[in-house]
């Protein structure tokens, strides 16, 4: 999965013209992506700390249905995990009670069409790549 995660960060990154080694660009898109690409909208994913991680996937289901209904009414989206890494900070900025844990971030808007990073076409991975089946 890692693996996945850094050959979508190169393609991101690339889109937009930032090599690897270019800090000053990586570190002006990181705070792009703080600001949630200063979307109109932004909101935070919760989950009461009282629930089982289990749960997690009723709320990832939850966000793929909201996400899906705001897409069929023209909304862009962008789910912003990178915000889970600093959950004090959000908490505190937005008073956000300690009872809830900190899953991700949503940015909401119209999407930039000539945004290159809106326009990565982005292969699936195969089955194969996703899925362990088990024989017994």
């Amino acid at each position: 999965m890692n693996r996945f995660k850094y050959e979508l960060g190169e393609q991101l990154y690339g889109s937009l013209g930032i090599t690897r080694d270019d800090f000053e660009a990586r570190r002006t898109a990181i705070r792009l992506n703080y600001r949630f690409y200063d979307a109109p909208l932004a909101g935070v994913v919760c989950m009461p700390r009282g629930l089982h991680h289990v749960d997690s996937l009723g709320v990832g289901m939850y966000l793929q249905t909201l996400i899906l209904g705001l897409t069929t009414r023209g909304l862009g989206t962008c789910v912003q995990m990178l915000i889970a890494g600093f959950p004090d900070v959000v908490r505190e900025a937005l008073l956000i009670p300690d009872e809830y844990d900190i899953l991700c971030g949503l940015a909401i808007g119209y999407a930039v069409e000539d945004f290159p990073a809106n326009n990565l076409d982005v292969p699936r991975k195969s089955i194969d790549d996703t899925v362990v089946f088990l024989d017994r």
